[in-house]
């Protein structure tokens, strides 16, 4: 019995043995078997889920490219810096990296001991840091750098809603910004972190794989001091008139680029409202009408019309009314004191397809394509709407709304002989290495204007402004080309508003060789609203603080010059030429027949820069250019002091920096 179950143990054994060893093999049959999937099946799979975890792909923001005005002065630029992190665990000497820190940081030693605490995992060190600073803990192992890129608008608040903005988080909101974000934003490229098995940065640290690519920079048509000139001029009209908002617009007529554009709305909205809010224009529209009658042979500036003292009931029983009353009028004074009556009784001879094709050709009723991303098409209804009504109210501004863009367009076509111009913001783009990858060139739609009519209507709006109802914005010594509107303002429904109107002043300078368009707009003014009392001395101080500082290249300043030697020599104005510059500051010019004859100008004399300290910048700014001086401005608030400091004696058209308090 005995020896029985000694063999039944045995043979027991020898079963639990060959099991043990058959797992055993099996086993190792499966081990081997995942081996030789990992390895030769899956081998790649496995090696890239490595790779993954052992390498961070850290993206590399692009430089947004900087945005110019015409001259090469920045608007917005971008700012490297850079945040800097360390991983205590990582250093090597965590004694020796404190001292570093201190002395390339400037850190307090305190800080840079707690940054280095190997308790620590991770300690971000507050602040930007410089690409010098940067350079200076390159190499260290342990130290980590985050590059930052910092969208910065050197001019302050200038021209802010001709730019817009970037979000923190890198959105562009609204104006070249936004228009241009797809060559301004660049490419962002990425590098690759190499980390070790227990997830810690190596040495080797970022290894750049697909660099960024910065993005281009943009070149504006804005000249920056008129678009300061143009701010200041537009904040004091509004402070003045008591007006809810307003408008300002300069262009070049002979090429369509805008020089200066400003906008203002209740709340402090920026964005240029001059592209994307319409407003019946009024009697500014009039000389467009007599246009499309003198184009088409239908009347004659001499032919007289009868005004009927003022007060009119049209047929059909429409009343009409002038604001101040008149007896038999030439067209072309109906059109200079702006009589509704006279130039109703005159729309009878335009068919409704020639008046409504005289406007859409100025490009009213469609968008004029500037770039910008908003911008308003207005309304001008086809024939096939028109009311009885609609030819009349057409000649006197209404039943059409219109950008003051638009209209800015449009007076541009008068000035320069009857082509209206694409308007344009942006002038070049120019890649890193400044390589020009665009221009815009001046961009005719079409000729809207006959040019003998243009000079006609030009000798007109001359009229205007020295005896007309814009006598406000003449100048001594330029003549000025324009007219005035006074528009009744709508409100909610389309309803008119009571006592709500729109006073602007569209015209060009100098009046006989534009360089300059202007449009000036008051939304509601209070008191005194006529366009004529209102917007038309928005015109004249504006002009006066261009010609004062007009060391602005933008003008012709030779020209303009010229231009003043009509008061000069007045019995040989027209044969003036060969003008330069003498050494005495005085500039000489030679006459057709007789000697040659000099005249001084205010360019040669110097001026002593004013005490300045706790003006707010804007009367600050006003005062600099009454002197004749271009003005940079610096931080905000009241003036805080001036470069050249007040006292010192500089020349006409130099620029003076106002420096302000925040």
């Amino acid at each position: 019995m005995k020896k029985r179950a000694r063999r039944d143990t045995s043979h027991q054994w020898v079963g639990r043995r060959r099991i043990l060893l058959g797992a055993l093999g099996a086993a190792g049959l499966l081990v081997l078997g995942r081996s030789f999937q990992l390895q030769a099946l899956e081998g790649e799979k496995w090696a890239r889920y490595a790779a993954e975890q052992q390498q961070t792909r850290a993206p590399l923001p692009a430089r947004r490219g900087a945005i110019y005005d015409r001259d090469g002065v920045p608007l917005a630029l971008t700012a490297e810096s850079f945040s800097i992190a360390v991983a205590p665990r990582e250093l090597r000497d965590p004694r020796a990296t404190a001292a570093r820190l201190t002395r390339a940081l400037g850190l307090p030693p305190s800080l840079a001991r707690r940054a280095t605490d190997r308790r620590r995992r991770w300690v971000v060190l507050p602040g930007r840091f410089s690409a010098v600073q940067r350079e200076r803990l390159a190499g260290i192992r342990g130290i980590h750098f985050e590059r930052k890129l910092d969208r910065v608008y050197p001019q302050s608040e200038l021209a802010r809603e001709v730019l817009g903005l970037v979000s923190r988080d890198g959105r562009p909101l609204g104006g070249i910004e936004q228009e241009m974000d797809s060559v301004l934003r660049g490419r962002a490229g990425w590098s690759v972190l190499r980390r070790d098995a227990r997830g810690q940065a190596l040495p080797a640290g970022s290894l750049p794989v697909v660099p960024p690519i910065d993005g281009a920079d943009v070149y504006l048509s804005i000249d920056l001091d008129l678009q300061e000139i143009a701010e200041v001029a537009l904040g004091h009209a509004i402070d003045s008139t008591g007006a809810s908002g307003g408008d300002l617009l300069l262009a070049d007529p002979r090429t369509g680029e805008l020089l200066a554009a400003v906008s203002r709305r209740p709340g402090g909205a920026r964005g240029l409202a001059a592209f994307s809010e319409t407003y019946e224009p009024g009697s500014t529209l009039k000389p467009f009408f007599v246009a499309a009658l003198l184009a088409r042979g239908k009347v004659s500036l001499r032919e007289t019309v009868h005004a009927e003292d003022g007060e009119w009931r049209a047929p059909g029983g429409r009343l009409i009314r002038d604001v101040s009353p008149h007896g038999a009028l030439s067209v072309a004074d109906a059109l200079r004191v702006s009589s509704n009556i006279g130039l109703v009784k005159l729309s009878p001879r335009l068919e409704p397809r020639e008046q409504f094709g005289a406007l859409r050709d100025l490009g009213f009723g469609a968008p004029t394509g500037v770039e910008y991303p908003a911008e308003a098409a207005g309304r001008l209804a086809r024939p096939q709407r028109w009311s009885s009504l609609t030819p009349g109210s057409l000649a006197m501004g209404y039943e059409v709304s219109v950008t003051p863009l638009q209209m800015l367009m449009a007076y541009g076509a008068l000035a320069n002989g009857g082509t209206l111009f694409e308007p344009s913001l942006v002038r070049e783009v120019r890649d890193v290495d400044g390589t020009i990858r665009g221009q815009t060139r001046p961009r005719p739609v079409r000729r809207a204007i006959p040019t003998a009519v243009a000079e006609q209507l030009r000798e007109v709006l001359i009229s205007v402004v020295e005896g007309g109802t814009a006598t406000r914005a003449s100048l001594t010594t330029f003549e000025v080309a324009g007219k005035t509107g006074t528009s009744r303002r709508t409100g909610a429904g389309g309803r008119y508003v009571p006592g709500s109107y729109t006073s602007s002043f569209v015209g060009f300078f100098p009046a006989r060789q534009p360089q300059l368009a202007l449009f000036v707009k008051l939304d509601d003014p209070r008191g005194a609203y006529t366009g004529g009392l209102t917007a038309a001395p928005v015109t004249r101080e504006t002009l006066q603080a261009i010609l004062a500082a007009r060391g602005s290249p933008t003008l012709d300043a030779q020209h303009l010059l010229a231009s003043r030697l009509v008061s000069a020599v007045p019995e040989a104005p027209q044969q003036a030429h060969g003008l330069h510059s003498g050494s005495d500051g005085r500039y000489v010019f030679m006459l057709a027949q007789g000697p040659a004859e000099s005249v001084a100008t205010p360019l040669a004399d110097p001026v002593t820069v004013p005490e300045l300290a706790g003006l707010p910048l804007r009367d600050a700014v006003r005062r600099s250019h009454e002197l004749g001086l271009r003005v940079r401005i610096q931080g905000s608030g009241a003036v805080q002091t001036t470069t050249p400091a007040a006292g010192s004696r500089i020349r006409r058209g130099h620029v003076l920096l106002l420096i302000g308090g925040s």
